[in-house]
């Protein structure tokens, strides 16, 4: 269910279309809660087998000055520089140089006479922001990894960084041409995929611990110790020891370990592969060990990715990932393998048991749903190894994904340059239209966690943002948008019952997260915004410390017109763009104004035809549809008024768009036009 995002950019028009990238070989293998002594021993066994291993891993992270082709030096600088925050740690120098071959690579980032435990992923330059935020959160987490470059460029600028151990790709030293298509059925993306698996095949082979990411997934700790069960966190007491909550030990046994789209981390904690065996396999994290039975399925996987059987039910299939679900599940049953409950393996996967098949948890391995929509790591209190941006809206690409990541403050690609400047900051406010329908809601005794909510949400939002946009334009400050408040969840398309299960996506019902802190792609279009250029900033930007500085960020009060006094730093409600602009002229070297809200702000502004044109294109909801058990007129009665249900095709119908209309046009002719009624 969630996107697969992947790294090999093929450029068409201004939207990102994305063919492969960090969704390398995606092999799952877990281990099951072992509760028999057998079991136990088995697990005693493979930890002895691969302690050599671990330990060759353990001080891997290397500063590549040394490594990078050349030889010694101060390297080239890093493509985009990491904030403070972002700084690579200090790290012993590396063996070798990278001269193009994965053996260098390996070696690089794995340093030690043993193959040991190492992260893979795969890009090519369109995508060399998403790629260099990679770089710098694997740096940050320790985490040892190397980075198959996707074309020549990739392999440049990576092998110039300090810290990116990088290799050429059969399909960079071919120089492939691309058919400028994402899909799965386009032979580019079905050609990346057999790449891809291929050169994971080649690192198991090696003797490596693989562990296959794509490139949108963000490391926060290094996954080593858990998946190797290794080190202080699998001892007695540690945080991955016996009896812990994500017992390390049980997952040895297993030779392949996936990552799900399952929607419920409470569940996955509790159920564990027994709940994961029931939703789709994501291998954008994929663990594949090096034993007999892991590399046998690590053959046949590229095997029937590259050239399936004839007649056999791959042939059909047109990514690794479903080839991947396809071979670990029994033929025409659902879900064709399974695990006893709270179990770390399942049972009888890859043809009734040649491989043993783990799960990755949910929690510590988060996605995009999880994280961003749920905070399900706030709610079960773990600190996550990693976040996978799949459950993104808008076009679910890297304009999207990026935007995600900057919202969470785990985005680290900016240069220091995108923190300068004189912004606008929009704070977040209740309209009074909300505040009246969730008092409405409390004293029905009805949740007011709804679609009638959300809609009065989502006009409010839209028209505070017609003027913040306006008066930054006018100010020539570039807008930070607010951190707006969601009162139901979204899907990608309305094909699922959301309003049956609480307006929260299904699957994801069972622990109840409404409202929460909407992500741009629920009110807006990021990629709407890319294509026209405009400029603006998550509230993010914020929390960076060169504006928590004192006189940083100045607060515009606002107040009504009659009986306003001019003084620094107010503005009558009602007033024009070209009378804010002299009010506030004392403040224009102010790094941030911040407005408390925007509602009757502004009456007039010039340039209203250009702007209109403009807002018309920014200031859009994306899609929200939904079925409805019953008809949609009956469903949705308590909720919306009878004329929008209609509006959104939902009467007598089994399904409903929410419509939600532009905010007033600015009166090309100076007449005054709010945003709200007075």
């Amino acid at each position: 269910m969630g996107a697969r995002f992947t790294a090999l950019l093929l450029v068409g028009a201004a939207s990102l279309m994305i063919l492969a990238s960090s969704m390398f070989g995606s092999s799952s293998s877990g281990a099951g809660r072992i509760v028999h002594v057998t079991e136990r021993g088995v697990a005693a066994a493979r930890q002895q087998q691969l302690a050599a291993t671990a330990a060759g891993s353990r001080s891997r992270l290397t500063n590549l000055a040394e490594a990078a082709p050349g030889g010694g030096g101060a390297a080239a600088p890093p493509l985009a520089t990491a904030t403070a925050s972002a700084a690579s740690p200090e790290r012993p120098a590396a063996r070798g140089a990278l001269d193009g071959s994965l053996e260098a690579a390996l070696r690089v980032a794995v340093p030690g006479e043993a193959p040991g435990f190492v992260m893979a992923s795969f890009a090519n330059s369109a995508l060399n922001d998403h790629l260099v935020n990679f770089v710098l959160c694997a740096v940050r987490a320790r985490a040892p990894f190397v980075i198959g470059a996707v074309d020549q460029a990739a392999f440049t600028m990576l092998s110039a960084r300090r810290d990116a151990p990088t290799y050429v790709t059969p399909m960079a030293k071919e120089g492939a041409s691309l058919d400028g298509s994402n899909q799965h059925s386009s032979g580019s993306w079905k050609r990346f995929a057999g790449m891809r698996t291929g050169e994971v095949l080649r690192m198991v082979r090696l003797g490596y611990s693989v562990l296959h990411t794509d490139i949108d997934v963000v490391w926060l700790r290094s996954p080593e110790p858990y998946l190797m069960c290794s080190g202080e966190a699998s001892r007695p007491g540690g945080e991955h020891g016996p009896g812990s909550r994500f017992e390390c030990g049980p997952l040895l046994s297993a030779d392949v370990a996936v990552s799900s789209d399952n929607m419920s981390p409470g569940r996955d904690t509790e159920g564990r592969a027994s709940y994961s065996a029931g939703g789709t396999f994501n291998t954008g994290i994929l663990f594949l060990r090096p034993t007999v039975k892991g590399r046998a399925f690590a053959e046949e996987w590229h095997a029937n990715v590259v050239s399936p059987p004839p007649g056999s039910r791959y042939v059909s299939l047109t990514s690794d990932q479903q080839v991947f679900n396809h071979m670990m599940r029994k033929p025409r049953q659902w879900p064709g393998v399974d695990a006893p409950h709270g179990s770390a393996v399942m049972r009888e996967a890859w043809d009734g048991g040649r491989v043993t098949l783990g799960s990755l948890p949910l929690a510590l391995f988060l996605n995009g749903h999880g994280y961003f929509v749920q905070r399900a790591d706030l709610r079960l209190k773990v600190s996550p190894f990693a976040v996978h941006a799949t459950y993104s809206l808008d076009n679910h690409d890297g304009v999207a994904k990026r935007q995600r990541f900057r919202e969470a403050g785990l985005w680290l690609a900016d240069g220091e340059e995108y923190f300068r400047g004189r912004f606008l900051a929009l704070n977040a406010s209740v309209p009074p239209a909300v505040a009246a329908a969730l008092g409405a809601a409390r004293s029905a005794g009805q949740s007011p966690n709804h679609i009638g909510v959300h809609a009065a949400a989502l006009r409010g939002y839209l028209a505070e943002l017609r003027d913040a946009l306006a008066l930054a334009r006018a100010l020539r400050r570039t807008l930070v948008l607010p951190r707006w408040t969601c009162y139901v969840d979204k899907l990608w398309a309305g094909s699922d019952n959301i309003i049956g299960m609480g307006f929260m996506y299904p699957g994801s019902q069972d622990a109840p997260f409404l409202p929460f802190a909407c992500p741009m792609d629920h009110v807006l279009s990021p990629a709407a915004w890319a294509k026209a250029e405009v400029d603006y900033r998550d509230a993010a930007i914020l929390d960076q410390p060169q504006l928590r500085a004192s006189g940083a960020v100045v607060d515009v009060g606002l107040e009504p017109r009659p009986g306003w006094t001019r003084k620094a730093g107010s503005l009558p409600l009602g007033t024009s763009a070209a009378e804010a602009r002299e009010l506030l002229k004392p403040l224009a070297a102010t790094p941030v104004l911040r407005l408390p809200h925007a509602r009757g702000l502004l009456c007039s502004i010039d340039d209203a035809a250009a702007f209109n044109s403009l807002a018309d294109r920014l200031l859009r909801i994306p899609t929200w549809c939904a079925k409805c058990f019953q008809p949609c007129s009956k469903e949705l009665a308590g909720w919306l008024p009878a004329e929008e249900i209609r509006r959104g095709g939902g009467w007598d119908k089994m399904s409903y768009c929410m419509k939600v209309d532009v905010p007033p046009k600015f009166d090309a002719g100076g007449a005054c036009s709010l945003n709200v009624q007075p």
